[in-house]
């Protein structure tokens, strides 16, 4: 519905007429589609948040003697303190003490665990883990090692967020002011826009505005979008 609503407001102001309500519904499908990437982004953010203070914590335990797979389970607990039990990453680490206790290695449930979330840090630190336990390397330098590269880079996309806070605020409120003059100009001079509206002439001008103004909003976004 949310999307429904806004697709026709949005539409409204290219063509006011009653045919934006039929298309008011593409509007809400792709609406919900931009809406489910959205929340499956800054769900994968979150989760490589917690991701990072799970190694960081079982590199702790490490520290102290323990075992890789003990490590990572006592770490994994730990975070019930820290996020909850209903979080996605103590999910993960409930199905991995079940997949331990059924003699699955950790390497082979830290990849599937990488796949399945589609997150690079996850992904990258289970086959850096896999090759080294494979080869029988220093399993806690190489994830202290792995927890020092994962901290700065998260370290640097905060730096990034920071700098570009101003820049992303300034693109959304662009994003809006063509609405604003639109409104204002039909407000204070009532008719000045009516030769651009229930026309062919008028249709194909306000549909390629549309488009130019869509690329824009796209190329903004763009812009201020850095992965790191």
């Amino acid at each position: 519905m949310e999307g429904y609503v806004t697709g026709i407001c949005f539409l409204a102001f290219f063509y006011r007429s009653v045919l934006v309500f039929p298309m008011g519904i593409l509007c809400a499908v792709l609406y919900c589609q931009w809406k489910r990437t959205r929340l499956c982004e800054k769900r994968k953010e979150i989760l490589q948040q917690q991701f990072r203070d799970w190694i960081n914590a079982a590199a702790s335990h490490l520290q102290s003697g323990s075992s890789v797979e003990n490590a990572f389970v006592h770490a994994g607990r730990e975070l019930t303190l820290l996020y909850g039990e209903e979080t996605d990453i103590r999910r993960e680490i409930r199905g991995m003490e079940h997949l331990l206790a059924n003699n699955i290695p950790l390497e082979k449930i830290l990849l599937e665990l990488g796949d399945r979330s589609q997150a690079e840090d996850i992904r990258n630190f289970a086959e850096v883990f896999a090759i080294g336990k494979r080869s029988g390397g220093n399993l806690r330098e190489m994830i202290e090692n792995c927890c020092g590269i994962i901290g700065m880079k998260a370290e640097v996309e905060r730096e990034i967020q920071t700098l570009l806070h101003g820049k992303v605020m300034e693109q959304k409120v662009m994003c809006f002011i063509p609405f604003g003059i639109i409104s204002y100009i039909s407000i204070t001079s009532p008719g000045y826009f009516q030769p651009l509206y229930h026309n062919p002439a008028g249709v194909c001008m306000m549909s390629i505005c549309l488009l130019c103004y869509l690329f824009s909003v796209w190329l903004s976004a763009r812009i201020v979008h850095i992965e790191v």
